[in-house]
Parts: C-alpha cells; structure tokens; sequence
C-alpha cells in the first residue's frame, strides 16, 4: 500500500511537472496563415492623381519608376483559418481597383467575418515625375521613394519612411516614428512637413543641402550631428533651444529654401549628415 501511495505521487508531480512544458509547446505551435496574391498594371500618365486606402492592418509602399503606367502588387494574408475558409471568405477580394489614364483609386476593405484576421500589404510603382498621392492607412507603415508631386499620407497607427523624393509632401501619424533621408542638394517643391504624435523622427541629409529647417518636440530631446552654418562670415554651431520638456531647432542650412517642418509631441529628434 504504502509503495502504491509512493507512485501515485510520483505521477501526479510528474503530470504537473510536464504540464507546463506541454502548455508552452503548444502556445508555440505556430498561427495559421493563408496567403494570397494580387497584381494589377494599368496606363497610367504623369500628372494623375491616385487615392489609396487601407481599412484593414497592412502596410503601403510606393516607388517611383521610369514607366507611363501604374503597377499594383498585394499580399493578402488570413490569420487562424484554415485555407478553404479563407477562400471562401476572399472570392470577394478586399482589394477594389478604379482607375483611368488620370485619375485611379485603390481600396481595400474589412468585411466584418474577416475583421481582426486580415492583413493586406501593397506595393505601388507610379510614375516618378509628377504623380499625385493621397493615401490613408488604418495600422501599418507608409514607404515612399522617388516620387515627385504632391503626397498626403495620414496614419492612425505606422511609421513614415520617406526617401529621396521632393516637390510637396504632408505625412501625419498618430503613433509612429519618421525617418527621412532626403538627396540632392535643396527641396524642389513647396514644402515638406512630417508630425507624429508619439514617436521618434529622424531627418538626414546632405552635408551641401539647402533648406530651412523647423525641427521640434513637446517631450523629449533634439540631437545633431550636422556641419556648423556659417552666418556672417561665421561657423555658428546648430543648437536647440531647450524649454522645460520641450526643444526647437530652427536653422537655415546652406543657401536656405523651401521649409521642411518635422515635430513630435513626445519623442526625440534626430538631424544628422548622410556624408
């Protein structure tokens, strides 16, 4: 009896003792996705204007390219189904495109079975020289490079990542970071202007860079890492003036320009040299 009573212990220390691993393997096990892909290319001429928006988490990234046409790559994903539901439930594609040789709209949509399961991810080539681009995004990043004309894009929740682009340029998020690393040697446009309301902004560019600059932050700090302006005959070093939490910069470097304005409520600012 008393041997009985010994094993029976030995087990139920033994199940418990094994439970938790068991637990965290299948925590591990990983979550089913589907995936499916869209690609679409049009005529599309320079100087149109194209409306992107994104209701269901996903990210935009649009290039510019050396082509009359507008070239559109999406990566749908379904989460936690298996992949006949999911195909089901995507013979209506969430994706929705209009367009003309002008003027096009690009959609995607959250129907409610699919809500909190689906991502969609789209890749936009456009013409690089004068295309204009509005886009609103739900929950994911923003990416442009090499595009000229005039971009709007508002964020709910994502970062902006802007390179090597100019002409006007409006990018506000509620929750996300900026990054952008500008060429050339001035802004060639009316103006650039990046807020968040929390996240860090880094801006970069060249050490012979025109512009004027208004850099700023509610809560937190400003760094540079730039070349000293020369003012009357004089290198003046770049400085934020510090005010309780909040600092500015304000700065014209080289031959000055066209205003670049960068904030955040509460996040650091960086301003460095690409060289």
């Amino acid at each position: 009896m008393r041997f009985a009573r010994f094993l029976s212990v030995l087990l139920f220390i033994a199940i418990f003792a094994i439970s938790p691993a068991l637990r965290a393997q299948e925590a591990a096990e990983p979550v089913p996705v589907y995936v499916d892909k869209l690609e679409r290319e049009y005529k599309f001429y320079p100087g149109g204007k194209i409306g992107i928006s994104i209701a269901s988490p996903g990210s935009l990234k649009i290039i510019g390219w050396n082509r009359g046409s507008v070239r559109m790559e999406a990566e749908i994903k379904v989460y936690s189904l298996s992949d006949e539901k999911a195909r089901a439930l995507l013979e209506k594609s969430p994706v929705r495109v209009r367009y003309t040789n002008s003027a096009s709209t690009i959609q995607v949509t959250e129907t409610p079975e699919l809500r909190g399961l689906l991502e969609v991810n789209l890749t936009v080539h456009v013409p690089a020289a004068r295309t204009d681009l509005a886009a609103q995004i739900k929950k994911g990043d923003f990416v442009i490079d090499t595009v000229n004309g005039w971009v709007e894009a508002t964020l709910a929740e994502g970062n902006i990542n802007v390179t090597a682009i100019d002409g006007y340029f409006s990018g506000k998020t509620m929750n996300g970071s900026i990054l952008a690393n500008l060429s050339g040697n001035r802004w060639s446009g009316q103006g650039f202007t990046a807020v968040t309301q929390k996240g860090d902004i880094e801006l970069i560019l060249p050490e012979k860079y025109s512009a004027v600059l208004q850099l700023d932050t509610g809560d937190g700090k400003i760094t540079v890492d730039f070349p000293a302006q020369e003012v009357e005959g004089e290198l003046i070093p770049i400085e934020a003036v510090v005010r309780k939490k909040a600092q500015q910069l304000r700065v014209r470097v080289g031959a000055g320009g066209a205003p670049m304005r960068l904030g955040t409520q509460s996040g650091d600012v960086s301003f460095r040299s690409a060289d």
